[in-house]
Order: C-alpha cells, then structure tokens, then sequence
C-alpha cells in the first residue's frame, strides 16, 4: 500500500536519487498527517466551508486543524534549505509564475495556486 512506503527513487528531477517518503511532501505517507501553510481564498460560513490555495495533500482530505499565520512563530528568517530545491521560488506568491513541472518526475502533482 502507499503508506508502506518509507523511501522513493528521484521524485526530483534536480533532487537526490533517494528520498525519504517525509521530506518529499507526499501525500502517500506513513502518517497521512501534514502541516501547510496555505492561503484562505474563499469562506462560506453557511455552508462551513473553507477554500485553500494548494497544499500538500490529495483533494478532500480532511483537516484536522487551522491556525492563523503569525510571523513570531511561524516565520523562519534563514531556513535551512536542501541543494537540489534551493532555486524554488521563496514564496507562495513567487510560486504562481514558477515553472513546476520542471521539477518532478512524476504526474498529476505538481503545485498550482488556485484562481481567485
């Protein structure tokens, strides 16, 4: 099953040959629970709905928990970031106009933000 896999060959075109499942960002994990920052785009409170920009996880995964972003705790001013990713845009918005598909090897998955 997908949440027996604890290591992958090259999801990256620029990564490492292998991967540990966690630091891929997969949604196909041991654990199936993840932590994204993501952007609210829309909320309708009649229908207890909440519209996302896109995280790391397959469509209609259940939330567990939303927090508001709050730079004191969750910003990292000089984050460690590995070789092969360290050309990737720096930030949701710089990642609208980023050319993901070159960078995985694999389909159907790479990050799109959603249209306003």
């Amino acid at each position: 099953s997908d949440r027996d896999t604890l290591v992958t060959e090259r999801p990256y075109k620029k990564g490492p040959r292998r991967m540990g499942i966690f630091s891929t960002r997969s949604p196909h994990r041991p654990n199936p629970i993840a932590l994204s920052t993501a952007e609210i785009l829309h909320v309708n409170h009649q229908n207890g709905e909440i519209q996302i920009a896109y995280i790391d996880a397959n469509d209609n995964t259940p939330v567990l928990d939303l927090k508001p972003y709050t730079p004191s705790l969750d910003r990292i001013e000089t984050p460690a970031v590995p070789e092969w990713c360290r050309h990737w845009p720096r930030s949701s918005e710089e990642s609208a106009d980023f050319d993901w598909d070159q960078e995985f090897n694999f389909q159907g998955h790479s990050p799109s933000r959603v249209p306003d």
